[in-house]
Order: C-alpha cells, then structure tokens, then sequence
C-alpha cells in the first residue's frame, strides 16, 4: 500500500511545477497521508504534509492567476509574484523531501502492514468527524464551516481508496458520492477565495457572489441529501 503511493508521488516530481504535476502530486500526497494513517504510521506524517502544504500554496496561486489573467492585470502580477515565492518555497520542500521524509518512508515501506481491524478503527473515527462536519456545513453555509468539511470528504474518499481491499463493498459505495460532494465544495471554495481577493472589485465581485449564491443552492441539496438518506451512518454500520 505504501510503495505504491510513494510511487505516483515520485512519478510527478520531475515535472513540478508545472500545473498539471503540482496538481497530481498534491493528490498523490493525500492518498500517501491516507495510507500512512491506515498503517498506523503517525509519526511519518508530517513529512508528507509539509509537501502536500507546499504544492498547495503553489497550486491555489496557480489557479489564481489563470482566473485574473483576463479580468485585472493589477492584480494578477501581484499574484504572479506570490506564485514564484511559493515555486521557490517548493523547491525547498522537495530537497528536504528527497534528502529527509523520502528514506524514512522507503524504510517504512518495507516494515508496514495494515490489519482490517485498524483499518476500520481509522475509518469509524474519520466517518465520525465528517457526518459532524457535514452537518455543521448543512446548517449554514459558511466558508469555514465548507472548508472544513471538504477536507473531512477529500480524507474519508483518500481512505476509502488506499484500504478498498480491506473493506465491504457497502463502505466502498460511498466513494462516487464523496466524489460529487468534493467536486461541488472545491467550486465553492474556489470561489470565497476569490471572494476574498476581490473586495475592492466590485464588478468581479458581484458576478463571483451571485456564482456563489447559486452554487451555493446544490450544495445546499447535496448536504441535505447525504443528511436525509444517512450515507456516513449507513458506511458505518458496514463496518461493524
């Protein structure tokens, strides 16, 4: 499980930072962080998540200054210039990763096993704290309370995927409508951060409101949806 997590994390780091390798990397680094939770390897964490940090910072500005690039000149160099600090920043983090966390996970590679048992144990405790998070979010649509909950579907889905052989195919199910909820709460937090960079752009900023009102009514279904069919309690229960 581990090794070939590592494996599509490495397959990208040549071509970083280029958008589409900053992209898969990242995602690689959260199933990689899944997988150690499932192996009980909590101590390697940290390694993994100031990668996953790091390509984020690049990625967020990336898709920041493709948006601006159209819409205020001004403000896509300001943001163009946070985006070549961040590379810098990157460049960095994959020199420590590749002299520190990457032996120290190669090393674990070869001692590690995952049991059903830990693997459910894990799991039950993720599922906890997304069907609270998710609630919280169904009740008010808030940018935290969104945050928050979109990186409670993206853990729950990364775990799903690294311990599929392990689990009831009932738990599995779950996985296409985390897939859903992740796409429609990516869109949204998209879009407050954009919210955020637009204060005194009245003009971008009212057609970014009114994108957020409107996506913010599937959201809002979505959630509702997940409360009223009981899909995290439902995955649960297989797992007894």
């Amino acid at each position: 499980m581990l090794s070939a997590q590592l494996s599509v994390v490495e397959q990208h780091e040549s071509a970083v930072p280029d958008k589409a390798a900053v992209h898969e990397m990242r995602v690689a680094t959260r199933r990689l962080r899944a997988a150690l939770r499932v192996l009980g390897l909590k101590g390697l964490d940290p390694h993994v998540k100031r990668l996953q940090d790091a390509l984020g910072n690049v990625r967020d500005l990336q898709l920041q200054v493709d948006w601006l690039m159209d819409r205020d000149t001004a403000l896509c160099r300001t943001r163009t210039a946070s985006l070549r600090r961040e590379e810098r920043a990157l460049s960095r983090e994959l020199r420590r990763w590749r002299s520190e966390a990457l032996p120290a996970l190669l090393q674990a590679a070869g001692d590690s096993a995952a049991s059903s048992r830990k693997v459910a144990k894990v799991l039950r405790k993720r599922l906890t704290r997304l069907e609270e998070r998710l609630e919280r979010a169904r009740r008010s649509l808030t940018p935290q309370a969104l945050h928050r909950a979109r990186i409670s579907v993206k853990q729950v889905r990364y775990l799903l995927d690294a311990a599929k052989k392990t689990l009831p195919k009932k738990t599995l199910s779950l996985g296409s409508d985390l897939k859903t909820l992740q796409a429609t709460l990516g869109e949204l937090h998209d879009l407050d951060v954009r919210i955020g960079l637009l204060k005194r752009k009245p003009a971008l900023l009212r057609d970014q409101r009114e994108a957020r009102k409107q996506l913010g009514k599937i959201a809002s279904a979505q959630l509702n949806r997940w409360h009223d069919q009981h899909l995290v309690e439902r995955a649960g229960t297989a797992l007894r």
